[in-house]
């Protein structure tokens, strides 16, 4: 089963992620020139005579008002920016000029205008004056801009050339926003170095920056990577417990590889944290205790969620509640879920089950009733209307196998199963039974008919015998009732023109005539092929 696929999501969190960290920064921006061919101590050095640089009076004051004007409520940034085109519009010392290149770049920033903010930062980071963390700060403004306004080649190569040429300062956020500039691109190859240095650089600080998780978890599922994927969400369920998006996707890799166990107990978990609230992930918990055979844990918990409104009472969530009751053999609460879902259904086919789970209850009338019911909606296969005849047929002759009147009833529903593929033995073998038992009835009736009349005649006989006795003037020990019906018997057959035989069959309510075939119905079923 497919527990989850949020690949999009993800893209969306890991652009996020990016912008975030860009808002974060201070806005100063690009790679610190000086320091590419200098020693550390030549570079500590420089680094220390930059930052004893201070702004000229005139700079100061004009930098005082902009950033005033920048404080306001609400803040005033384009008459900001435009004090600072003044002072740039005059010959100012670099370290001025850089400063307010900075300065105005974060006023750009300010005001959605990127370009102009990555020109002045750029321009700032070219007059190599400023000390190194302002330095550092505006190329990770600059490749954080290039980022947020699409240009990720750009991105890319910016910080690509910091970390090669600065690795003992690069930082993990330096390696996220190469990674997240691979992933928009769509990459993943590419992006996964950088986004696994990130992450390495932030665990190795003490960190746990969830982004760098989030996104790394993009790129392994975009690169089919299922086992390093496993291995960063068992860290992430961890780190970020109430995070549900990564137990559900861990429980998917999981059962993707057939360690179903482990995906129920990472979802269990979840669920029992309270994490799992959808109604659709509370329903593959319920599949998952399912393919784990605790089918009744199943239904328990589908059926509260139901009762709590956080699972909806749908047709296919009602489907596989019944499917679970079912399963763990609790037939009565299957049968009221299958009665409630059946007539949501537009065919036949819960109709159909609730024939069968009502047949296996002996409930047979109400399945006899729900069969029909199926048949008449249709939806079934052809093998399907032959197995419910079939079913019809059992039902009325368990119901009362005793009745003539309810095994020829069986026998036409046999006979009609016949007609449909797959049924052809099923149906021959119960026409056959029935008709042996009507054989042997009938047998035994024409014995216990052919006994009564030879019964009857040694009535006859032995009532013509006293009736002579007592015609000679004899005298016998017989009744007087009895000798009155002798007297009954023999003129119905002295007079009356009956036989034994006819007598008998009068008292059994038979014609003359053989008897009839109990049976209704005489036609066999056709074979199949």
């Amino acid at each position: 089963m497919k527990l989850l696929s949020q690949h999009s999501n993800l893209r969306r969190q890991a652009s996020a992620a990016c912008i975030a960290l860009m808002l974060a920064g201070t806005g100063v921006v690009s790679a610190p020139a000086f320091a590419a061919q200098q020693t550390q101590a030549e570079r500590e050095a420089e680094d220390q005579r930059r930052s004893r640089q201070t702004l000229s009076e005139r700079s100061g004051r004009a930098l005082n008002d902009a950033l005033n004007l920048a404080n306001e409520e609400p803040p005033q940034f384009q008459q900001a920016i435009a004090r600072l085109d003044q002072l740039l519009s005059r010959s100012i010392p670099p370290y001025d000029e850089a400063t307010a290149l900075e300065i105005r770049g974060n006023f750009y920033f300010q005001v959605e205008n990127y370009q102009g903010a990555i020109r002045d930062f750029r321009r700032a980071l070219e007059l190599d004056v400023l000390p190194s963390a302002r330095e550092k700060n505006l190329i990770r403004g600059i490749a954080q801009l290039y980022y947020q306004t699409e240009q990720f080649d750009a991105a890319i190569r910016f910080m690509q050339d910091y970390v090669r040429d600065f690795p003992q300062d690069a930082e993990a956020s330096d390696y996220f926003i190469i990674a997240g500039a691979y992933a928009q691109k769509d990459d993943y190859r590419g992006a996964m170095g950088p986004a696994e240095r990130a992450l390495q650089l932030d665990q190795a600080a003490g960190n746990r920056t969830e982004n760098y998780y989030g996104l790394l978890n993009l790129i392994y599922s975009e690169l089919n990577m299922s086992a390093k994927r496993r291995d960063l969400l068992e860290q992430a369920v961890n780190f970020f417990p109430n995070t549900e998006s990564y137990w559900s996707q861990l429980a998917f890799l999981y059962n993707e590889a057939n360690r179903n166990a482990d995906a129920l107990a990472v979802l269990e978990l979840a669920y029992k944290a309270g994490l799992i609230t959808d109604g659709g992930k509370i329903r593959t918990l319920a599949q998952f205790y399912y393919d784990q055979n605790n089918p009744f844990r199943g239904a328990k918990l589908l059926s509260s969620e139901m009762q709590a409104g956080n699972v909806e009472r749908n047709l296919s969530n009602l489907e596989l509640l019944a499917q679970l009751w079912a399963a763990a053999r609790e037939q009565d609460e299957a049968i009221a879920i299958l009665a409630e879902a059946a007539p949501k259904r537009s065919d036949g086919s819960l109709y159909y089950q609730l024939g069968q789970s009502y047949l296996a209850d002996e409930r047979y009338q109400l399945a006899i009733r729900n069969l029909r019911e199926a048949i008449r909606r249709g939806g079934l296969t052809e093998r399907e209307i032959g197995n419910a005849y079939v079913l019809i047929g059992t039902a009325l002759f368990q119901e009362d196998s005793d009745s003539a009147e309810s095994r020829a009833a069986a026998r036409r529903e046999f006979v009609r199963a016949g007609r449909y593929p797959g049924q052809g033995a099923t149906s021959r073998s119960w026409v056959t039974y029935i008709d042996t038992i009507e054989s042997t009835l009938a047998q035994q009736r024409e014995v216990e008919l052919r006994q009564a009349i030879e019964r009857k005649e040694r009535e006859i006989t032995r009532c013509e015998s006293i009736l002579d006795v007592i015609e000679l003037g004899g005298r016998t020990e017989v009744p007087d009732e009895q000798i009155a019906s002798c007297r009954e018997l023999v003129a119905q057959v002295e007079e009356g023109g009956e036989t034994a035989e006819s007598l008998v069959r009068a008292e059994r309510g038979l014609d003359d005539e053989e008897a009839e075939d109990a049976s209704e119905e005489t036609e066999a079923p056709a074979e199949e092929g």
